[in-house]
């Protein structure tokens, strides 16, 4: 879209790209609105994705963890102090980190682990879902996987890779999770991720490295993404999804409209008040919509939301309300057949959950336990002002799960479970060990199952509901 001389350098071509693009913006107020609603629905995951890499790539951040191209591993499971990413699980340690896929592909190398349950989940900046290492997905044995950009010309050995993988942007964010058996569990999972190697794949032929362009990452304000400003990182990860897919490219065009366009410059001052004003109104819109999917994202039995919203680009079939609404709910989830994710906003009434109003339980005979190849957990989070995002919640006891391998739980006489939902601590000591604290407030659960089994994925399963068990203190 952008004409330019070679000559001229990059400054001119950015310059370009803005002029030619502040020529196709909209005069029309009403189609400026209607096209952001769209836009904003579109780019939403880009809008995410770019916060969560730019929290854990930039060193002033707090939720820094290390450069792009460089394995990152928690050494604890998460807790109510992580707040660079909603709905994280605790179940198993991170070994989060991105790839800068632009100067040449990147080799990812695991050791052999057939002692427990592990997986890479590799995310493009629509989080699709793209590629899987683990486990499920490639078993047990070592193995060395490259990871290849969009438009790489040069040459990739053959046979030398245990996969390979193309991503359609430059970025990718991977999320490894190696599950935690308990805290005396604790040595064993540090010591496999030891064994997680990040190279390029100059480095892994012997050979010196191609030097990585310098990213000029727009500064981050979270507040931006509610308005017009939304665009300026649009733009920029736009960069890094050339070429477009093809399902993309129609919509992208109709972007141009309202100033989006690969490594365009965003200046308020180019659109008119009526438009900029359009615009915002589109934005609003936009949320109002995905927030509503959010919270009806999936058919809901005995009041869990059975969520199956995560996969690659083809799972979506071109839903990006639904892909949209998936990262609101819970960004970098995984595919269903990978990990299963029922999610309870309300309890067996049908109302909301909340922990000033009710103590509650939900109770998992030993025929209906959660149907796992490998485990599974029941996680609490705190509900936020938009009604579908939080964190763990702080507690005395700092228990932010319930697992199939938490300790000291008591099971009844026929071999179930029941879980006891509430702020306070339970008088009863039975009670006692198998409590999963809440708020006083609004709250919400995930029910984890690693490795759902065929009753889990086809729906003969079903999670019970969570009853009321009286007031709160």
């Amino acid at each position: 879209m952008c004409k330019f001389f070679a000559i001229v350098g990059v400054a001119l071509m950015f310059f370009s790209c803005a002029t030619e693009t502040q020529s196709l913006i909209t005069a029309d107020s009403d189609e400026a609105e209607r096209i952001a609603k769209e836009a904003y629905v579109f780019s939403y995951p880009l809008l995410m994705g770019y916060q969560a890499q730019y929290y854990t790539a930039m060193p002033q951040s707090p939720g820094y963890r290390g450069p792009l191209n460089q394995v990152s591993n928690d050494t604890i499971p998460a807790d109510d102090t992580r707040k660079d990413v909603v709905t994280m699980n605790g179940d198993t340690p991170y070994s989060a980190f991105g790839l800068d896929l632009r100067a040449e592909p990147m080799v990812l190398s695991v050791p052999e682990i057939s002692d427990r349950y592990y997986v890479f989940q590799c995310v493009d900046l629509f989080t699709h879902n793209f590629a899987y290492i683990g486990t499920r997905s490639t078993g047990t044995e070592p193995g060395n996987y490259l990871f290849v950009g969009p438009g790489y010309q040069g040459e990739i050995p053959d046979g030398m890779f245990s996969g390979i993988f193309h991503s359609e942007s430059q970025f990718i964010t991977i999320i490894g999770r190696t599950q935690l058996k308990g805290k005396d569990d604790l040595p064993k999972v540090l010591q496999i991720q030891k064994g997680y190697k990040l190279q390029t794949l100059s480095e892994f032929n012997g050979k010196e490295p191609v030097p990585v362009p310098k990213i000029d990452w727009v500064p981050l304000d979270p507040k931006e993404f509610l308005d017009a400003r939304f665009i300026k990182y649009v733009n920029f990860y736009l960069t890094m999804v050339k070429p477009y897919n093809p399902e993309d490219l129609a919509a992208l065009q109709r972007f141009e409209k309202i100033g989006i366009s690969a490594g365009a410059e965003f200046d308020s001052s180019r659109y008119s008040p009526e438009v900029l004003a359009a615009i915002d109104r589109g934005v609003k819109a936009g949320i109002s919509e995905i927030q509503n999917k959010a919270e009806n994202i999936s058919q809901r039995v005995n009041g869990w939301n059975m969520m199956d919203a995560f996969g690659p680009r083809e799972f979506y079939k071109g839903d990006w309300l639904l892909r949209a609404a998936a990262v609101m709910v819970g960004i970098y989830a995984n595919d269903k057949a990978e990990a299963f994710y029922p999610i309870a906003y309300v309890d067996a009434d049908g109302e909301t959950l909340d922990g000033s109003k009710h103590r509650y339980k939900v109770r998992f005979t030993k025929d209906k336990m959660p149907p796992a190849k490998y485990f599974w957990s029941l996680t609490m989070y705190n509900k936020q002002a938009d009604g579908v995002a939080g964190y763990m919640v702080k507690n005395p006891i700092n228990r932010f799960l319930i697992n199939s391998t938490t300790e000291g739980l008591v099971y009844d006489r026929e071999g179930g479970l029941t879980v006891y939902i509430q702020p306070n601590e339970p008088a009863d000591l039975n009670e006692q060990a198998n409590w999963l604290p809440a708020p006083s407030e609004p709250f919400y659960l995930v029910l984890r199952v690693y490795g759902p089994e065929q009753a889990a994925l086809d729906g003969s399963w079903e999670p019970p509901a969570i009853e009321k068990n009286g007031k709160s203190e």
